[in-house]
């Protein structure tokens, strides 16, 4: 059966699950048409900033009842899960005063409703009427939720700058404290060009190389906080887990949750954090030549002539000989995506004293004479 793209697109747009070949399909999509790529950048952007800042419309609801005095249409256990979470979500009404005008809301609707029930049903109404009331409030929150995100966005679009890498793409992203944000698309990156407080926000892939400074270095996803002075390291935020890969220097790592706990990363050295999790995964040791290699960077540290030769082919999609004479060499360096590949090998050549010549896409490496 044919699939439409209208039908993929709109699974995508509500989260829905995809099969193996509708996700192909979606790929495809994608890559074909780059005003649907951006698009769809900007509105996975948009879903990391709803997740960290916005609380799930149950919960206010819950939180709602409660702060107008009407616990008791609430079950124990309904109590209960709102007295857990009251800390986080009495601090995001804080700091959002719209949220108070979410809340007066859904008590209003909670009147309406209840008069309108009883005049139908010519009931008095003492408790709760099953769930029918908190589904109106559910629909009413989010209503009201809409218009208030879009005024926060809206808002805050107005400081910041938004940097966005096309599916398959590089986008190099200059940042007011000279730091470099390297983004492999899909990619989308925020940060407040006038007051930047060395604080971004990412949804996709990207590596970073830091400048050091006095104050903190900050990325955040919908699942993590980095935290560094000066490094370089790679941040993935793919469905739903954020993976953190140190390059060189020291980051911290913590989970965005309530009550997060956080690691410390040495060189070499990555950790995961899922959706919801407390705690990042305890950092283990990893190759960083293998593990960034979606960053389109190469990393050489000490790296054989032949697994250099590797990477730079897979990398780079050419072809890399190097002289028998050479296999026992190795090379240090690193280079960025935008670095011309003839310049990469020019470096290698030099580092080995060797030289190198070009037939196509194969270069070849040979030891001068």
């Amino acid at each position: 059966m044919q699939m439409n793209s209208l039908d993929i697109l709109n699974k995508v747009l509500c989260d829905e699950e995809l099969t193996s070949e509708e996700r192909q399909a979606f790929i495809q999509i994608l890559k074909s048409n780059p005003e649907i790529a951006n698009s769809f950048a900007g509105w996975e952007e948009a879903r990391a900033y709803l997740r960290s800042r916005i609380p799930d419309s149950r919960d206010l609801v819950l939180y709602s009842l409660v702060t107008k005095g009407h616990v008791e249409d609430l079950s124990d256990e309904e109590a209960s899960e709102v007295s857990g979470k009251w800390k986080s979500l009495d601090s995001v009404v804080e700091a959002h005063p719209g949220f108070s005008e979410v809340t007066s809301q859904i008590n209003q609707d909670r009147e309406d409703f209840l008069a309108c029930w009883e005049e139908e049903a010519g009931l008095s109404i003492i408790r709760f009427p099953s769930w029918s009331y908190r589904m109106a409030a559910v629909f009413a929150v989010l209503s009201v939720c809409i218009l208030l995100v879009i005024f926060l966005l809206n808002q805050r679009d107005r400081a910041l700058q938004v940097a966005v890498a096309t599916p398959g793409d590089y986008e190099r992203v200059l940042l007011p404290d000279s730091s470099v944000a390297h983004l492999s698309g899909p990619a989308t990156l925020r940060f407040d060009e006038e007051n930047f407080g060395r604080a971004v926000e990412l949804t996709g892939e990207a590596f970073f190389d830091v400048t050091h400074g006095q104050d903190q270095f900050t990325v955040q996803t919908g699942e993590a906080v980095t935290r560094v002075l000066g490094t370089r390291f790679g941040v993935r935020s793919l469905n739903n887990i954020t993976q953190v890969v140190l390059e060189s220097g020291r980051v911290q790592v913590a989970s965005i949750a309530e009550n997060s706990q956080s690691v410390q990363l040495l060189p070499g050295q990555m950790t995961k954090i899922p959706q919801g999790s407390v705690a990042p995964t305890p950092p283990v040791a990893v190759d960083i030549e293998e593990e960034l290699q979606w960053t389109g960077f190469l990393f050489f540290q000490n790296t054989s002539i032949r697994k250099a030769a590797v990477l730079i082919s897979s990398i780079r999609n050419v072809r890399v000989e190097f002289e028998h004479s050479l296999i026992n060499e190795t090379v240090t360096g690193t280079f960025s995506p935008d670095t011309a590949i003839e310049e990469v090998m020019d470096a290698l050549a030099l580092a080995l004293g060797a030289e190198v010549t070009k037939d196509g896409n194969t270069f070849r490496i040979s030891a001068s004479p």
